[in-house]
């Protein structure tokens, strides 16, 4: 009689705990395959064109200081870059329209999203697409961009969530190599 490696783990012998070495060998798996799944993740960032080598070096910054730095950043910035895009919103919706208090909400995104942060490369080319709107005085084409700006973000945040959710299951791992 055959009985896969799945049956055994999941089995009362095993869940009682009466082959230890066994559920650590499977647990090692799991681990490893989670290491794998944490990579690939991160790489895809680079590869779907989410994020720069700015992230790489805010990376190089966490083994230096804290295992969780990136983790803070990164939430740092989508605890206060809605609100940054919901002034900009706010200005856009005002009569009359003050062109330097847009410019100053465009700047403050872009600095965090692409230069000063996590290399947001998605978001900083759609701030760059507003900001050349804003000068052409496209105030329409603004609030779409704005529409696409609040789009790139979210699937960003989201795509963190997921990648932090894994990284709290798979525990300390060497980082992936962005190809990039």
């Amino acid at each position: 009689m055959h009985i896969s490696l799945f049956t055994l783990y999941h089995s009362s012998v095993f869940q009682k705990n009466l082959f230890p070495t066994y559920n650590f060998i499977l647990y090692s798996m799991d681990l490893k395959a989670l290491h794998l799944k944490l990579q690939e993740m991160r790489q895809s960032f680079f590869n779907e064109g989410y994020l720069n080598c700015q992230y790489t070096q805010i990376e190089a910054l966490e083994k230096d200081s804290s295992p969780y730095f990136i983790v803070e950043i990164i939430t740092l910035y989508f605890r206060d870059s809605p609100n940054v895009i919901a002034a900009l919103e706010h200005e856009l919706a005002r009569e009359p329209i003050e062109l330097p208090k847009i410019t100053k909400c465009i700047n403050r995104l872009k600095s965090s999203s692409a230069r000063l942060v996590i290399g947001a490369i998605k978001i900083n080319n759609e701030l760059e697409k507003a900001n050349i709107l804003l000068q052409a005085g496209n105030v329409e084409g603004m609030k779409e961009a704005v529409r696409r700006i609040k789009k790139e973000h979210s699937e960003l945040r989201s795509k963190f969530e997921t990648y932090f959710q894994l990284m709290r299951r798979a525990g300390p791992t060497e980082q992936a190599v962005n190809s990039s």
